[in-house]
């Protein structure tokens, strides 16, 4: 059977007494201001495969469901929403509100009213907050930030240390009493004082220094060298999105507090301005874009022009091999920000962030078929031979590079037809597992190809000689089936599988000698595996941060069931015939 990525868990919700249910996933339907049965107010936004939901919503059953927490994905927890819509003051709305909820202008302080099936939810301009917002926030120039109505901090103001409430967008302070700190959290010689009521630690900061621990250098407009160091207030990606706080729930399976070693002294923490954590070339923050967390460089100029704005990557080779790479890398880098350790939820998969795998292709044929490939070169995308077995018409098929969503374009997507494609002469639709393999040409636009961007770049070809030793992690995507019986796709998928040895690969209770040495089999006894829609689309194999096409989703015996393992094309063993069809030297 056709191979794809499946991600699927399995949650306990109740329904009745001793009777579970799959864990809702999908479509987004309903209302921001619902209450769940449970007798608990959903959580909004939360996060969910990937997508940042404002609202109910509802598959498999046809009831709207929400999240109790801001990251269903890391929680879980959930309830339906309840069936008579609520407005935020506990009444219930009429008819005539359900059918336009934002006729009557419910958001307050200039916010905008956004309306949904059943009711409507308030985008608020800063400093208002709340349902309709209502709530008016205080901005502390001492910390640098925003606090809610109601909420109160510490903070030493003109050599007083004082206990702060904000009411309305006012700050109200009383001297209160204090005493040395057991150990001193404030950064660059601040002083620290901890109030004897609370046992609250706060910081007196050094001129030209701000916020809690006074990490913050407020007066700074530029960064030096990749801006590791920057400490400014920048708060603006480049496209003038404003950043995520580095402590929100919504960043749970990115880089944040949470997740990086020594968070503070790379200058993370409660806030939402630029930083580089992970050495890229400048600071950037994460940004929610088109319903999905994305990340951008920010819009803070450096210090002094770079002596270049390229990056040059060295590759270590495998033990007992030949120069896979060049020195400079011209292919399988990626536009990524993941955490560098290894996350809990990798044997379910991940919904991949934009950008991480840079070389997928979509490939359409007509209305209704759909396989992945992987791009190659400028004009070249490999895929599964199979897919491509009934022959069909040029002017049938249409590849997409950049694509995130399935069937979404954006302006990070580029569509482009196809001249030709080619199989080994090996090949035989009579049984389209063996030399599972076939190459595209990409129709030119304006005389060129594929033009590299952040969100699409080729990946590298290994040599003929490359291999990758038994139980390497790799890693596969696709926007293939969530899970053996689904009939839809998933925006792009990812997951780490395990390479398998050939010999347990070929056992009789396996697959036996229906796995040939053109074939490479990963993802043994895991809920990891690839379904439907995956197939053509890349096991990607990475040594320092370079991916390789080490296989081609082929085949296997439906999807992540135990015992069988995925099939994949082994790319090195062809090598000879991609080089002769796209004329790269090896």
């Amino acid at each position: 059977m056709i191979m794809m990525l499946i991600l699927l868990w399995l949650l306990g919700a109740p329904t009745s007494a001793g009777e579970t249910v799959m864990a809702p996933r999908g479509a987004a339907l309903g209302p921001k201001v619902f209450w769940t049965t449970l007798g608990k107010e959903c959580k909004f936004p939360f996060r969910q495969g990937g997508r940042i939901h404002h609202h109910c919503i509802t598959v498999i059953v046809s009831r709207p469901w929400c999240s109790l927490t801001s990251n269903f994905d890391r929680d879980g927890k959930w309830g339906y929403c309840a069936l008579e819509p609520r407005h935020p003051n506990g009444s219930v709305h009429t008819s005539r509100r359900m059918a336009n909820p934002c006729r009557e202008q419910p958001c307050r302080n200039g916010g905008t009213c956004i309306a949904h099936t059943l009711a409507f939810e308030c985008l608020c301009p800063l400093p208002f907050s709340g349902k309709m917002c209502e709530h008016k926030k205080c901005y502390e120039t001492i910390h640098l930030r925003y606090y809610e109505e109601g909420e109160s901090w510490g903070r030493i103001y003109l050599r007083n240390v004082e206990r702060c409430t904000c009411s309305y967008g006012h700050i109200r302070c009383q001297q209160v009493g204090y005493t040395a700190c057991r150990s001193n959290p404030c950064q660059h010689d601040g002083v620290c004082r901890m109030i004897v009521a609370t046992g609250k630690e706060v910081c007196h900061c050094r001129h030209g220094y701000g916020g809690p621990h006074c990490s913050f250098e407020p007066d700074t407009e530029c960064y030096n060298s990749r801006g590791t160091s920057y400490r400014g207030v920048a708060s603006t990606a480049a496209s003038g999105t404003q950043c995520l706080p580095w402590n929100s729930d919504l960043l749970y399976n990115e880089l944040h507090v949470g997740t990086v070693a020594a968070a503070p002294l790379k200058g993370l923490g409660e806030h939402a301005y630029c930083r580089n954590p992970d050495g890229d070339k400048k600071p950037w923050c994460y940004t929610l874009s088109k319903g999905a967390i994305s990340w951008e460089y920010c819009a803070v100029p450096s210090c002094k022009m770079p002596l270049s704005s390229s990056r040059m990557m060295m590759f270590n080779m495998l033990p007992g091999q030949g120069n896979t790479k060049p020195a400079k890398a011209t292919c399988g880098t990626k536009h990524k920000k993941r955490v560098s350790v290894a996350r809990g939820r990798i044997m379910g998969g991940n919904s991949a962030l934009p950008g991480t795998h840079p070389w997928m292709a979509a490939i359409y044929t007509g209305q209704s078929d759909f396989c992945a490939g992987t791009l190659i070169s400028s004009c070249w995308v490999v895929s599964a031979a199979h897919c491509f077995f009934r022959n069909p018409l040029m002017s049938q098929l249409r590849v997409v590079l950049g694509q995130h969503h399935f069937n979404v374009s954006d302006g990070d997507t580029r569509t482009f037809g196809v001249e030709k494609y080619i199989f080994p002469k090996q090949f035989s639709m009579f049984n389209p597992t063996l030399h599972d393999i076939v190459l595209l040409k990409l129709k030119k636009q304006d005389g060129r190809c594929v033009k590299r961007t952040p969100f699409i770049r080729p990946i590298c070809l290994p040599d003929a000689d490359v291999s990758f030793p038994d139980k390497y992690c790799c890693t596969i995507s696709g926007w293939g089936h969530m899970h053996e019986k689904a009939d839809g796709y998933s925006n792009l998928q990812e997951a780490g599988v395990r390479l398998i040895p050939h010999d347990t690969c070929r056992k009789p209770e396996v697959y036996g000698n229906h796995v040939t040495a053109d074939m490479i089999c990963a993802g043994l006894n895991g809920c990891v595996d690839a379904c439907q829609g995956d197939s053509g689309g890349p096991l990607a194999c990475s040594r320092n941060d370079i991916s390789f096409l080490y296989g081609i989703i082929s085949w296997g015996e439906g999807c992540g069931r135990s015992g069988k393992p995925g099939v994949y094309t082994k790319v090195a063993n062809y090598m000879d015939w991609i080089n002769s069809v796209i004329k790269r030297r090896p």
